[in-house]
């Protein structure tokens, strides 16, 4: 179970440093100085390191210390961001506003809510009794004086504003867990996370190979993998569920809290198992096509928008038959594997069959004009040394490419194989 700190504590800790004495921050947050020895004690304890150099009676921080202060007013300028939207009546009024009425449980509460759904699945995340997480995250609409639920009984679900406030609550968790895995990385030991939203044609090789890089050097690190529709998964990068997007970019993307970044760009191909009626013949036309049934892409996708286009081409005698409609790349390549199914796809997609001769790309000119693949993150957002390594290894892979997939070659394995059947 993680732990986090107090929020009272965290704003303690950040006063400290920037009022330059334990006495006078005390006095701000209002707590006797006694306690607030105990305090920075505790947050030293939860983050597992010295977060202040006394040596010239002054605190000021350790290089643990700063990055700990980093990310805590980042946690704690998120709370004090989203309050102020809210337009609450004591927002922003010291230590009476309604930041400072808030506590880590109540964050917690709410954004186990809104991951789950419900009080009971909020109440299994939190590994709490349901009536006590309920409890937390009611009390946090009488904090902010905000109605934050709507519904009853089995059918209540945040409304809109409780939505934006638990978006903002997760990102100054984030925060704090980014702080403590900052902290071991700074000694060396790299077991954090990276939670990884992967799009279709990043599954096979792409994010596998940054993973594999990475978890040769740090065998601790831990990496989660979300597959899901592309608005699913666009939802849960926004609301901190997720650390990177990998996959197709779309070109119409707008979005004011995150951003693209291209990796590369591919272009689509037709794909079909080796010993395919069609393997080894050239130039292809869209009547020798239409003869096979289709494997067709999820519809908003760069590939279903591709396959569209080409079945407007087909001769009006023999209309393109899409007997398959899927999502699941694994599916698709297990069906091509083992009929005469075509489909479009990229050599990155296929690379491990490809190269193993399997699967192939026919002679075929799809007119691609070419799609790009990317990464999306939220536009504020401050990786840890882990994140930021696997986004370097993501650049690395797209970079590097493989020599070994190019169409040529695949052709060649399809003519082959066509020969021996």
């Amino acid at each position: 179970m993680k732990t986090y700190p107090n929020l009272r504590h965290a704003r303690l800790y950040c006063a400290c440093l920037s009022l330059g004495s334990v006495t006078r921050a005390a006095e701000m947050i209002g707590v006797s100085q006694p306690a607030a020895s105990q305090a920075l004690a505790r947050l030293e304890d939860i983050f597992g390191a010295a977060l202040f150099d006394m040596t010239d009676g002054r605190p000021t921080a350790t290089e643990a210390g700063r990055i700990v202060a980093a990310r805590t007013q980042r946690a704690l300028d998120l709370i004090r961001a989203g309050c102020a939207r809210l337009r609450h009546p004591s927002a922003g009024m010291g230590e009476t506003g309604a930041e400072n009425l808030l506590s880590t449980p109540q964050l917690r509460a709410i954004s186990a809510f809104a991951e789950g759904g419900s009080f009971s699945s909020a109440a299994r995340v939190l590994q709490q009794s349901q009536p006590a997480v309920h409890k937390m995250a009611r009390s946090i609409e009488a904090s902010l004086q905000q109605s934050l639920f709507e519904g009853a009984g089995r059918s209540i679900h945040l409304s809109n504003t409780g939505m934006a406030v638990a978006r903002w609550a997760r990102l100054a968790l984030n925060e704090f867990e980014s702080a403590a895995a900052d902290v071991r990385e700074l000694r060396g030991s790299y077991e954090g996370e990276v939670l990884i939203g992967a799009l279709p044609f990043s599954r096979t090789s792409l994010v596998p190979d940054a993973i594999t890089q990475i978890a040769a050097r740090h065998p601790k690190a831990r990496f989660s993998i979300a597959e899901g529709p592309y608005d699913d998964m666009l939802h849960d990068l926004e609301m901190g569920r997720l650390d990177i997007l990998v996959g197709a970019m779309r070109r119409d993307f707008t979005s004011a809290s995150l951003v693209q970044s291209e990796l590369f760009t591919y272009r689509l191909s037709v794909v079909a198992r080796a010993g395919h009626p069609l393997a080894g013949k050239r130039n292809l036309t869209l009547s020798g096509l239409a003869d096979y049934p289709w494997i067709a892409a999820r519809r908003e996708t760069p590939s279903r928008a591709l396959f569209q286009k080409l079945a407007a081409r087909f001769p009006e005698d023999k209309p393109i038959v899409c007997s398959v409609e899927t999502g699941s790349l694994v599916a698709a390549r297990g069906i091509l594997m083992n009929t005469d199914h075509l489909a479009l796809l990229s050599d990155h997609q296929a690379a491990y069959e490809i190269r193993a001769g399997i699967l192939g790309i026919l002679d075929f000119d799809t007119g691609d004009s070419g799609h790009m693949i990317g990464i999306t993150t939220r536009k504020h957002w401050l990786p840890t040394m882990l994140q930021s390594e696997f986004i370097r290894e993501l650049h690395q892979a797209a970079a590097s490419g493989d020599p070994d997939l190019s169409p040529d070659v695949s052709r060649d394995v399809l003519t082959l194989k066509a020969g021996k059947a």
